[in-house]
């Protein structure tokens, strides 16, 4: 037995095809919206020959809160250090700089809504003498709260941390900058 289709037939076929597809469960995104954290203005250029960076031990979370930062596509410790990394650049001098990561962490806690997040940036950039007397010093400390009531699904979440990420970093940029060019312009090249 021979089946022959013909091209009027394999058309309806595929209509009939399309037809069902528009009527399948919508799919659900397997992947969350991120954007890239960057910061892209010129880097501050200071007066000093190197650019340390020291992270100081974190403290154990306390009480009913439980550290997340794993859950972060960008955690606050990886914005803190890209921060130095793409907005601080050695153009040569006397003294040396140290940027300090204080404390870059989240946390969770139950609430009776759902849970409330809570994100802490503290970073400090000191410039020393080679004898290691600090010359001067800037600093920020960022911190923000997410409270995420229901039951959002896991792409939903990760969407709602990162743009807490993505806030805690445009706040860290802010911060620093104004402070720096408070205190330490005398360490800035000129025009910043």
């Amino acid at each position: 037995m021979t089946l022959t289709i013909s091209r009027r037939d394999s058309l309806l076929m595929l209509g009939g095809f399309g037809l069902l597809a528009g009527c399948a469960a919508p799919t659900v995104r397997l992947n969350p919206d991120i954007a890239p954290i960057s910061f892209d203005t010129a880097p501050i250029p200071l007066k000093v020959e190197t650019i340390r960076l020291l992270i100081r031990p974190r403290l154990p979370a306390g009480g009913a809160t439980v550290p997340i930062d794993a859950d972060f596509v960008v955690p606050a410790e990886d914005i803190a250090r890209l921060w130095a990394k793409q907005r601080l650049e050695a153009v040569g001098g006397a003294q040396g700089a140290t940027y300090i990561i204080d404390d870059a962490s989240a946390v969770s806690r139950q609430t009776p809504e759902g849970e409330a997040i809570a994100g802490l940036m503290q970073v400090r950039l000191v410039i020393t003498d080679r004898d290691g007397t600090e010359r001067g010093s800037a600093g920020a400390r960022v911190e923000s709260e997410l409270r995420i009531t229901g039951s959002p699904n896991i792409i939903e979440r990760q969407e709602m941390l990162h743009t807490m990420s993505v806030e805690m970093a445009a706040e860290l940029d802010k911060q620093m900058i104004a402070s720096s060019r408070r205190t330490l312009g005398s360490f800035m090249a000129d025009g910043v």
